[in-house]
C-alpha cells in the first residue's frame, strides 16, 4: 500500500510538471508563429507599395450554435491588404483577406489587455479594430483587431500619429471561461516581443520582462 501511495504521488507530480512543459511548449509556438506572421505581412506591405495588416478574430458570440466565434476569439489571425486597381495602385478603399486563418496553439490567446499596457508602457502604436468578411466564415463582417504595415514596411498607429512606430504583442497562456472577454492567465504564463520602426522585433524572454515593461 504503501509503495502504491507513493507512485500515485509521483504520477500526479509528473503529470502537473508535463502539463507546465506542454503549456510552455504552446506559447513558444505561438510566439514564433505569430512572429513570422508579422514579418509575412511586413513583407507585402513593402514588395507590393501598399498598406497590408495583420488581423486577430475579436468577434466573440457565445450563443454562436456552432461555437466557432468562441474557438476563433483572439486565436485566428489573417493578413488583408488594401485594395488596389489595375495599375497596383492603392485604391483606397476596402481591404482583401488574403490567407487562410493562422490558428494559435489550444490554449493560447491575444491579450488585448496586456498588450496595450506594454505598448502604453515603451510608447508605440496599439492595435485599431476593424470589420471584415473573413474566409470561410459567413457573409456577415466580422469584428478584429489589426496591426497595420504602411508602404514603407513601418508598423504604424493609424489612430494616433504621434505615438513611435511600432506595436507590442502579447500572447498568454490561460482559459476563456464562457461570456469572458479577457482570457484568465494560467500562471503567469505570457511571452510576446515588440515591433520596432525597422520591422525588427525583440522577444520578451520571460514574464518578468513583460511585467517590468509595464
Amino acid at each position: 500500500m504503501a509503495v502504491m501511495m507513493v507512485i500515485a504521488i509521483l504520477l500526479s507530480v509528473a503529470a502537473v510538471g508535463i502539463q507546465s512543459i506542454d503549456r510552455g511548449q504552446a506559447t513558444t509556438t505561438a510566439v514564433s508563429v505569430t512572429e513570422a506572421l508579422f514579418d509575412e505581412v511586413r513583407s507585402a506591405a513593402v514588395g507590393r507599395g501598399i498598406r497590408a495588416r495583420l488581423l486577430i478574430h475579436k468577434e466573440l458570440d457565445d450563443n454562436d450554435p456552432y461555437g466557432e466565434d468562441g474557438d476563433r476569439y483572439l486565436r485566428y489571425m489573417y493578413m488583408a491588404v488594401e485594395g488596389t486597381n489595375q495599375a497596383g495602385d492603392a485604391q483606397g478603399g476596402g481591404w482583401k483577406v488574403e490567407t487562410q486563418a493562422t490558428k494559435l496553439p489550444t490554449g493560447v490567446y491575444f491579450s488585448i489587455e496586456e498588450s496595450e499596457r506594454v505598448a502604453a508602457a515603451i510608447g508605440v502604436g496599439k492595435p485599431g479594430t476593424m470589420s471584415i468578411k473573413l474566409p470561410g466564415e459567413s457573409d456577415s463582417l466580422k469584428e478584429c483587431y489589426y496591426f497595420e504595415f504602411n508602404p514603407e514596411g513601418v508598423c504604424v498607429d493609424s489612430e494616433n500619429a504621434a505615438l513611435d512606430p511600432g506595436a507590442a504583442v502579447v500572447l498568454i497562456s490561460g482559459a476563456r471561461p464562457r461570456g469572458a472577454e479577457e482570457p484568465t492567465i494560467l500562471k503567469n504564463n505570457k511571452v510576446g516581443f515588440v515591433v520596432w520602426r525597422n520591422g525588427r522585433t525583440s522577444i520578451f524572454r520571460s514574464p518578468e520582462q513583460i511585467d517590468r515593461a509595464q
